[in-house]
Order: structure tokens, then C-alpha cells, then sequence
């Protein structure tokens, strides 16, 4: 991978941070778009090579996003990673409107927002990867916008792939992992807590995402064993639902 060039965003923590981390040690250039550049600046020190590349951007701001074309006036982007995401486990009469309009736009209106910027400097077969959840896969109470806005960021890639078969599209479905996510999905950390046996490793992920890459992969699903559970669920959710009411209600 090295001499790409790779846009990256949440970058800051978990994954994201992961990931950026070993794109830099395979000698990829990445530029990162992220709201608190401060975040990185001991990251950005430590680059030797002068493969970081920073730009202060909020993905709720389309102004910020409009504005990026100024940074990539002749230069191609081989890769596009949107790793950032959010939302809140509490139930829907109890979300803000600005919480609702929030995860939406950050969990999908805004990656096409993000796309539709930066397609003109995309490579020809340039690979794009959107971190998405094994959320998307099942009903839940107490997380039903973060599920829905999940569902959508999968069928807006799916739908790319179909569109552009030229590009690389990887959709990158997990379940909990181990990063600051919960601290503001729920900040009693009381879901974090409870499964904190099945919570998935940042960096190991990281390095599947990377191989998947390589590998041209079109899908991963970790943990593997969720989603078979999902598969069997969708073949009669409502039968599983009824029968096993508390396991779609664990983030209340």
C-alpha cells in the first residue's frame, strides 16, 4: 500500500486512530479530516515522513465539508476511509432533536456529502470503506436511530458498489468495540460494562480492515459468531423477539 494515498476520518480514537497508525507505518500518505486537529498533534510529530497530513474539518458542518476541495486541487486520492460515527442508546422519545438529526447526518447524509466532494479526485479504482455495525442487521430498542442510520449507511454503499463496480467499496459490519463510542452512546457505560467480554479490539480490527483492503474484500463481520446469530434472526425476527425479549432490549 505504500505511496497511496488514503483519506481518513475519526480519527482521533478507536479504529480510526488505529488504522491511521498502521496506514502511516505502510508508508501511506493519509490525510485525516478531523475537528480537533490537537488530538493528533503528538501523531504529527513523530512522522518522519511527512505522510500526515491534517485538515481541521467538522463532518455535522457542510461548509467544512464544501470547503475541502481547496485542499485537493491536483492531487489523487487512491482510498477513502469513513470511520466516524455516533449515536446514543436511549429510547426514541427520549432522543433531542438535534441528537436525531445529528446521527443521521454524521452516520450517512454526510458521508455522501463527503463522497460527492472528493469523487472528482478519486483514483479510478479507488477503495472506499465505511465502518458500519452489526446494528444495522437487527431491531433493538434503545438504539433504534444508531441501527437505522447504520441500515442506511450499509445500503448507500451496497448501492455504490452496484453504481461504481470500478471502485473498491468494503462495508465493515461489527459489533461492540472497545473505544470511546460508549462513553457518549451512554455515558452510565452500563452496556460497556456488561459486555465488556465480548468487545472487540481496536487495533486487531484495524488490521483485519487493512488485509480487506489488500485482499479486495467486499464485507467483513466481526465477531463471525454475531453474525450468524443476525442471520438466523432474519430469517423470522419477529418469532426471535418474542421468544427472547431481553436480548433486544440490552441497551436499555
Amino acid at each position: 500500500m505504500s505511496s497511496q494515498h488514503f483519506v481518513l476520518t475519526g480519527a482521533t480514537s478507536g479504529v480510526g486512530l488505529s488504522l491511521l497508525k498502521l496506514l502511516l507505518q505502510q508508508k501511506v500518505r493519509v490525510t485525516v479530516l478531523v475537528r480537533s486537529p490537537q488530538k493528533l498533534t503528538a501523531l504529527k510529530n513523530k512522522d518522519e515522513d511527512n505522510l500526515l497530513q491534517i485538515i481541521e474539518c467538522d463532518l455535522l458542518n457542510m461548509d467544512d465539508i464544501n470547503g475541502l476541495q481547496q485542499y485537493f486541487q491536483n492531487t489523487t486520492i487512491t482510498g477513502l476511509i469513513y470511520s466516524a460515527g455516533m449515536g446514543y442508546f436511549k429510547s426514541i422519545s427520549d432522543h433531542s432533536a438535534q441528537e436525531i438529526t445529528d446521527t443521521y447526518n454524521l452516520n450517512v447524509v454526510h458521508f455522501n456529502l463527503l463522497f460527492k466532494v472528493l469523487q472528482p479526485y478519486l483514483a479510478t479504482k479507488a477503495t472506499i470503506v465505511g465502518i458500519g455495525s452489526q446494528a444495522s442487521h437487527i431491531t433493538q430498542a434503545y438504539a433504534a436511530h444508531y441501527g437505522a442510520s447504520k441500515a442506511a449507511f450499509n445500503q448507500l454503499l451496497n448501492a455504490l458498489r452496484l453504481e461504481h463496480p470500478n471502485y473498491h467499496v468494503m462495508v465493515v459490519n461489527t459489533g461492540p468495540i472497545d473505544t470511546a463510542f460508549h462513553q457518549k452512546a451512554d455515558p452510565s457505560l452500563t452496556y460497556a460494562q456488561k459486555y465488556q467480554s465480548i468487545m472487540l479490539d481496536a487495533d486487531t480490527l484495524a488490521k483485519d480492515i487493512i488485509n480487506g483492503i489488500i485482499w479486495k474484500k467486499t464485507e467483513i463481520n466481526k465477531p463471525y459468531w454475531m453474525n450468524v446469530l443476525l442471520k438466523f434472526y432474519n430469517l423470522a425476527p419477529r418469532t426471535f423477539e418474542r421468544l427472547l425479549p431481553k436480548l433486544f432490549k440490552n441497551k436499555q
